[in-house]
């Protein structure tokens, strides 16, 4: 019997779809493993679709990797509820999927069908201008590729915010349910159905799909203004082939099959050891206390017990002291001393105050001369007489009222009186600090004086001196902090399994800038700087040496766990990084032939550094030692998830119409 005599192409509507999840359902028969998805997209009423109209339109595209494979989240294949197959993270997934395909597929499959932009083609920039010359942008092929132009010169990769132009190869999203949509081969996620050639009688086979409609996972150029609204998913049509004829199967069927699962881990934020700026009058100093504590501009990842040093300091002062109502005391005739009264005043025999606000009646018919003395702005020499109160003395005869003062004063030190702590206390190697506690977000910390400040009722606020670039305040050392950030993750996911291979992807949340995003945030795993990876399975080393320590290491072992990269792969490693087309570099271009190469080969250097290791064996425990140091880029320095993809094997029994799965 001929299978090709026996099939029949059948076209399944979805159960249920909204813009977040869709379900297929199959009735209990012979299907061929083939099964593919049509239709598949997204819309948004803002966008121009592939029309064109100039710079007036809002401009969307799939991503360059992944194209419509962007828009599944997760995938599921069920039987009643048993979980047969699935895989999370589906972009980040499909983008390492992509990276594999040869680039004759990129070009003649991917484009057409997937709507991705890979692979590297030769394309006449003069036979795609549009109408009206600059300003438009013209469809490659109908309702589907678009390219930048700029003009009859080979600008062909330059992303811009005005104009209208977007980069090449880039497939536009459209505006309603009938712009273009692509295909997706559901065997790319889903390796059940690369095991087996024909799916047997399945009872209750469901296809769950999640779609990912977040607008930070495609392309908006900017031009005619950002999309705002909410993306629609275009409404999928599942193909299958049916097979017809099929002789009845055993009761009993076993069915290997490899899986993929993925396991997150959570590499936390890297920190600089470069000294660091301190803002504006950083400390706040508690009274009668040893604590600092010192405010940062930014989480330097300070940990307790970590040794600090600073530098260019300027002396703490005190804080301004509100007196108590009425604190004057006078001494009736001539030569009256004044007494203050001020519980933890701090101050000592000699030293200078400076007293404010006072005012009333006091001192009956010399007050003026009174008030005069003791708000004198450059201060006066005191006699301390005990902890609550100080005296100094004037040359003026006093009256009744003896006592008053009002409730607005305020008390001050003056020269050395005012500085609680000194700069030379802080200020230096030799202090021997050490962090005594961190807050929660990382941006106050405290540190111990070795002696206590001045007493004072309120906490010390003022000091430190002012920021500046090389002039304020410094962090200026954290010593013994290594240079390195090691992390250690213990699987979960993997243990009791036998596992093929894993795949570690660097999952960030962050974008690049608008006019270099030729990757997106889903799409992105940014190069780490000095980053090792080293797995311990079944309580060995299962790395050599130091396990994958640099980018050479990474795609050698991406290399061996996978399969050959494609061109564009391999390209990535060279160049600068630039996310324009190396052949036009600052908008140049290098020779006059109108003939250029539209695949911008220096792009992802960098954004997509990826890595695999063989296991092939089955693991009982598993860690991953991770390393990485401080980079110079946003993208090497904040936390983000170490996505693991792991191929693993699984075994399916159906016995007596029943479906289990074992590892």
């Amino acid at each position: 019997m001929s299978l090709s005599n026996s099939v029949t192409t059948m076209l399944i509507d979805p159960r249920s779809n909204n813009n977040t999840r869709c379900e297929f359902r199959l009735d209990d028969d012979y299907y061929a493993s083939n099964l593919k998805l049509i239709d598949v997209g997204v819309t948004s009423t803002e966008v121009a679709g592939s029309s064109g109209v100039g710079g007036a339109a809002k401009i969307m595209t799939y991503p360059q990797i992944n194209g419509v494979y962007q828009c599944i989240r997760n995938i599921y294949l069920y039987s009643g509820s048993t979980l047969i197959d699935s895989v999370q993270n589906c972009a980040q997934y499909s983008a390492i999927q992509a990276m594999k395909t040869n680039n004759q597929g990129s070009t003649d499959l991917n484009r057409d069908l997937i709507l991705n932009g890979l692979g590297f083609q030769r394309a006449r920039v003069g036979d795609n201008v549009a109408a009206g010359g600059g300003n438009g942008y013209a469809a490659r092929r109908p309702a589907s590729m678009a390219t930048t132009l700029a003009n009859d010169s080979a600008k062909q990769c330059a992303v811009h915010s005005t104009n209208g132009q977007i980069a090449n190869n880039q497939s536009l999203i459209g505006s309603n349910q009938d712009s273009q949509s692509g295909a997706v081969s559901l065997g790319v996620f889903l390796q059940f159905l690369k095991s087996v050639s024909i799916l047997p009688r399945i009872p209750d086979l469901r296809l769950v799909i999640e779609w990912d409609t977040n607008l930070t996972s495609y392309f908006d150029q900017l031009a005619g203004g950002a999309v705002t609204g909410v993306l629609n998913i275009i409404r999928p049509t599942l193909v299958v082939e049916k097979l017809e004829d099929m002789p009845n199967e055993p009761e009993n069927v076993v069915f290997p099959y490899m899986s993929t699962i993925v396991e997150r881990f959570n590499v936390p934020q890297a920190y600089s050891v470069a000294p660091a700026d301190l803002p504006s009058d950083p400390f706040a100093i508690t009274a009668n206390s040893t604590v600092v504590t010192a405010t940062l501009s930014a989480d330097l990842g300070l940990r307790v017990n970590e040794p600090i040093s600073f530098s260019r300091i300027t002396d703490i002062n005190r804080a301004q002291m509100d007196l108590p109502t009425d604190p004057i005391t006078l001494t009736t005739g001539a030569n009256s001393t004044v007494t203050v009264t001020m519980a933890k005043h701090g101050f000592a025999t000699g030293d200078t105050v400076v007293i404010s606000g006072i005012a009333g009646g006091v001192g009956g018919a010399n007050n003026a001369a009174f008030l005069t003395k003791i708000n004198d702005a450059t201060g006066n020499t005191i006699t301390v007489v005990d902890a609550g109160s100080f005296t100094f003395t004037t040359t003026i005869d006093a009256a009744a009222p003896l006592v008053g003062g009002g409730a607005a004063g305020k008390l001050n030190g003056s020269g050395a009186s005012l500085v609680s702590v000194d700069a030379t206390r802080i200020n230096g190697s030799a202090q021997g600090f050490t962090v005594a506690s961190v807050a929660a977000d990382g941006l106050t910390f405290t540190f111990n004086l070795a002696a206590v400040t001045k007493d004072s009722p309120s906490a010390v606020t003022s000091g430190g001196g002012t920021a500046g670039a090389g002039t304020g305040p410094l962090l200026s050392a954290r010593t013994n902090r290594l240079n390195q950030q090691q992390s250690s993750f213990r699987s979960q996911a993997f243990t009791e399994k036998f596992v093929r291979e894993l795949v570690f992807f660097n999952n960030t949340t962050a974008s690049l800038a608008a006019n270099k995003r030729f990757v997106t945030a889903a799409t992105r795993s940014p190069a780490q700087l000095n980053e090792r990876l080293q797995l311990i399975v079944n309580n060995r080393n299962h790395l050599p040496d130091q396990g994958i320590s640099n980018e050479a290491m990474r795609v050698m072992y991406l290399n061996s766990a996978q399969s050959n990269m494609n061109i564009p792969y391999i390209c990535m490693l060279s160049d600068s990084g630039d996310q324009r087309n190396a052949v036009t570099a600052a908008g140049g271009v290098p020779n006059n032939d109108n003939y250029q190469f539209i695949y911008p080969h220096g792009a992802l250097k960098n954004n997509f550094s990826i890595t695999a290791a063989k296991v092939g064996a089955r693991v009982e425990n598993l860690r991953i030692e991770h390393q990485r140091e401080y980079g110079s880029t946003e993208g090497s320095q904040g936390a983000y998830t170490l996505l693991c993809f792991g191929t693993v094997a699984r075994t399916m029994t159906m016995k007596n119409g029943n479906v289990s799965i074992s590892y």
